[in-house]
């Protein structure tokens, strides 16, 4: 008996043990600490064996797990700091929309503009990265252990992925096509598969958006407790220049319908929903906080195909209704204004989707509406309209307004009786249009140019050489090959350089004689070869040959184009590997004289090195017209 009692005891001192190492699980939460030292905390907080989960430096703010007993042990030493509870997020109660009509945003309305290059966030359950209307370039997961294990910015719910597609769903013959359809499309997954997330996880994905340089970071998140923490991150990634977009909140229909965290916040742009008919959408949060309004009811956009039951269709697609869908679109309108407008500040854009949105409900701002239905605009008041004239290589662009227009762009420009004449190859180069406003303000609007030819299907008007080679073409100085390419890169020939030149001099192509051996009467260069020789640009060599298969060398360029033009020397010697002894010496200084180039950085010219195709076009380009040098 006295053994059973014994047995008796250790059972329960078993049972007490497990309960209380139970209990000390329980109390070990999630905090956010902000203010004091943070260097000195995370000292004292390691030094006494408290869980530091992350300080964000850039927010000052520790992410901590702490029991209670830490918790008091930690204000007490440190007074000044603000604890505050790491607050439960829930994905906005969406339920079903259509609408690029009602906010301007068919795409015959938006080209050319579709966002390229903005990088924009969605921040919520993950994006579908398997999705075949959606190119997620790449994301962060802020779920410690609820991160899909393949991709960890994957969606597990659905609701990140319909709000993608409405911002960035691709253009690519299937599905449907969202506003931006060619922005930068990051995911930012701080929501589980349940559709929760934290302050914890929220202010780790804003963090991450900072040092990803994202322009635009889409909040279709809400909860109802204000969360100084998150509102401190969102502020910091504001000042950054970061424009930051949230659903207002689909509690509208409920006794407390104002607006939801953290559209809330000053930082953030908080929007409202409304219906086709652009009424009020029942659930629709309202209040002094709203600052525009988009369509919100029953917008068809991508879901992954796993939860895509809902509609009885599983095609990756479904409909959804509410603030967050409304967000969406007023983060697509943005990013195409971003691209537009590339030198306006997050606040100035702000103002302007603001300025120019659909007055809706009471005149001016209003609790429901905000400042009214967002609207993409095509023409404001300082937008330039251009008379356009295209041929191969050229864009030739008139202004017959009375505004002062200066054009600036990465391709040549050149300024002639009133006409802008922008060289380039077949495809789309941007241009800067710069005006005043009636104020006296810069105006600077973006403007997508298309040149139809020459197409050559090895270049693209990103290369530094496009402006010269359209300039050469326009000119029909320069030809592709027949196989439609240019082939910038390979090294060009005596013959195609005495082509080029004699083009460009406007000597014929063809000739009755013919001096040198190994040119063929029948060569493309036959004429040219003889015309040059003629005016002493070129000579032969021993034998009467000319090689006309023989590599250029830099040397020979600038002898070539400095004799053709007739560039002077000025006798100053730049270059550590050019001396009088070389025959090309005097060309050389004559080719930097004209300000045809300045050599290498480190103070060479290479004269024996080859000269590439897209090179020499350069220096032809140069030689004849002052906006290529």
């Amino acid at each position: 008996m006295k053994k059973y009692i014994g047995s008796i005891a250790i059972i329960f001192t078993l049972i007490f043990t497990i309960q209380i190492n139970a209990n000390a699980q329980e109390m070990l939460k999630t905090y956010l600490i902000s203010g004091g030292e943070q260097s000195e905390l995370v000292k004292y907080m390691n030094e006494n064996g408290m869980q530091v989960e992350k300080a964000y430096s850039d927010f000052d703010i520790i992410s901590a797990s702490l029991t209670s007993i830490e918790l008091d042990r930690l204000q007490d030493k440190y007074p000044e700091i603000t604890i505050q509870n790491n607050i439960t997020y829930e994905k906005d109660a969406d339920k079903d929309l259509s609408s690029s009509s009602l906010i301007n945003t068919t795409k015959k309305i938006t080209t050319p503009y579709t966002g390229k290059g903005i990088r924009v966030a969605v921040l919520d359950s993950g994006i579908d990265v398997n999705h075949r209307d959606l190119r997620v370039l790449g994301g962060y997961c802020s779920m410690a252990n609820d991160c899909p294990i393949d991709v960890p910015y994957d969606d597990d719910n659905g609701h990140g992925t319909h709000v993608a597609g409405i911002i960035a769903a691709l253009a690519n013959q299937t599905g449907i096509v969202g506003i931006a359809p060619e922005v930068d499309l990051y995911s930012i997954k701080a929501l589980n598969g349940f559709g929760v997330g934290s302050t914890n996880s929220l202010i780790d994905g804003i963090d991450w958006a900072i040092e990803q340089k994202i322009d635009i970071l889409n909040l279709s998140i809400t909860t109802e407790k204000d969360d100084p923490a998150l509102e401190k991150a969102l502020k910091k990634a504001y000042e950054k220049g970061m424009l930051i977009v949230g659903s207002g909140g689909n509690n509208g229909d409920q006794q407390n319908s104002s607006v939801m965290y953290p559209a809330k916040y000053e930082s953030v742009i908080a929007v409202a929903a409304v219906k086709s008919d652009l009424t009020k959408l029942k659930n629709s949060a309202t209040g002094k906080e709203i600052d525009i309004a988009a369509p919100g009811e029953s917008i068809f956009s991508t879901y992954p195909m796993k939860w895509d039951f809902e509609d009885s269709k599983a095609d990756g697609y479904t409909r959804l209704s509410g603030t967050s869908m409304a967000t969406a679109h007023v983060t697509g309108i943005l990013a195409l204004y971003k691209e537009r407008f590339p030198t306006l500040t997050n606040t100035e854009l702000r103002k302007l989707i603001m300025n120019s949105a659909k007055d809706l409900g009471e005149p001016g701002k209003d609790n429901i509406y905000g400042y009214g239905l967002i609207q993409y605009k095509q023409n404001f008041e300082n937008t330039i309209e251009f008379i356009e004239k295209s041929e191969p290589g050229k864009l030739t662009l008139q202004y017959t307004g009375d505004k002062k227009v200066a054009i600036q762009g990465d391709n040549n420009i050149v300024l002639t009786d009133g006409k802008w004449e922008v060289y380039g190859v077949a495809g789309t180069f941007d241009l800067l249009i710069k005006t005043k406003t009636a104020q006296g303000t810069e105006w600077i609007e973006k403007k997508i140019i298309h040149l139809q030819e020459p197409n050559f299907k090895d270049m693209n008007n990103r290369q530094r050489f496009a402006g010269p080679i359209g300039y050469l073409t326009s000119k029909k100085q320069l030809k592709g090959f027949p196989d439609a390419t240019i082939r910038p890169y390979e090294n060009i020939t005596r013959a195609e350089a005495a082509t080029i030149i004699g083009r460009a001099l406007g000597y014929p192509e063809k000739s009755a004689t013919n001096t040198f051996k190994d040119v063929s009467p029948t060569s493309f260069a036959a004429g040219y070869i003889e015309a040059l020789k003629n005016a002493g640009i070129v000579s032969g060599f021993a034998g009467n040959t000319f090689k006309p298969d023989q590599k250029v060398t830099r040397g020979e360029m600038a002898i070539l184009i400095s004799k053709a033009f007739k560039l002077k020397t000025d006798n100053v010697n730049r270059f550590t590997d050019c001396s009088p002894s070389m025959a090309s010496y005097d060309a050389v200084n004559a080719l930097v004289a004209a300000k045809i180039t300045n050599g290498y950085t480190d103070n060479t010219f290479k004269p024996n090195d080859q000269m590439s195709r897209a090179d020499f076009a350069v220096f032809l380009a140069r030689v004849q017209e002052d906006a290529f040098k």
